[in-house]
């Protein structure tokens, strides 16, 4: 799959893209599925100094660069129910 470049969505400046690839955010599927979580149009924002309502804007405008079944694909939560957190649970890892 080719991904779309934030430089090539329309309505996102040099300093917001700037300020996304500091964190190794590139790309148009990237801020879809990363708005995608729940608190990621917030994550967004405040990444970005900028409202959340502006946030979802650019969000926006990055949703439309993507052909509908990426769209879709990007838009999909991952499960993550049967993934750990690396942590063991206190007396888990002991041996009988």
């Amino acid at each position: 799959m080719e991904e779309t470049a934030l430089e090539q969505v329309p309505g996102w400046s040099d300093d917001q893209v700037a300020r996304l690839s500091e964190v190794w955010i590139t790309t148009a599927e990237q801020v879809v599925a990363l708005s995608a979580t729940t608190h990621g149009v917030r994550s967004l924002a405040e990444q970005l100094g900028v409202s959340q309502e502006r946030a979802q804007s650019l969000v926006d405008s990055a949703r439309a660069t993507l052909a509908p079944s990426v769209r879709e694909q990007m838009e999909k939560q991952a499960d993550t129910d049967d993934r750990g957190l690396g942590a063991l649970r206190p007396g888990s890892h002991k041996k009988d």
